[in-house]
Formats: structure tokens, C-alpha cells, sequence
């Protein structure tokens, strides 16, 4: 017979409201990102089809979830 941990719930619980708070700071460090840039407006040049831009949004949101990673595995031990 199959046997769950003993701390699976849980677990799961922890990596869903981990996952959660995860989005919400990489969202909140967009917005930040998007504040101090001014003068570029992200949404209408990726409407345009700005591959550079692009890929400076999405290196933005890989070093913010390298950060993120970091410091959730730091709360977690």
C-alpha cells in the first residue's frame, strides 16, 4: 500500500503560499523596475515587437526569482 510523508500536506501548503508570494514580489519588482524607467514605455514597445526589450524584461525576472529563490531558502533553512 501506498504511504504519504508524514509532512506532505503541509508541504504542499508551504510550496503553494511560497509559490504564491513568489509571483507577487516578482510582480511588485516589475513594477518598480517600471517606475524607475520612465522614459521607456515596456507595454507599447512589446507591442511592437521589441526583441530587446524583451529579453531585458526577461533576464529582469530571472535574476529577481534568483533573488527570490534565495531568500525563501533562506526563511526556510
Amino acid at each position: 500500500m501506498f504511504h504519504l510523508p508524514e509532512h506532505f500536506l503541509s508541504d504542499i501548503v508551504a510550496t503553494f503560499a511560497f509559490g504564491i508570494v513568489a509571483i507577487i514580489l516578482l510582480m511588485i519588482g516589475f513594477k518598480t523596475f517600471d517606475k524607475l524607467t520612465p522614459k521607456v514605455d515596456f507595454q507599447e514597445t512589446l507591442k511592437d515587437k521589441n526583441l530587446a526589450v524583451a529579453i531585458v524584461i526577461g533576464m529582469l525576472f530571472i535574476a529577481m526569482a534568483i533573488i527570490i529563490h534565495a531568500v525563501v531558502s533562506g526563511i526556510l533553512g
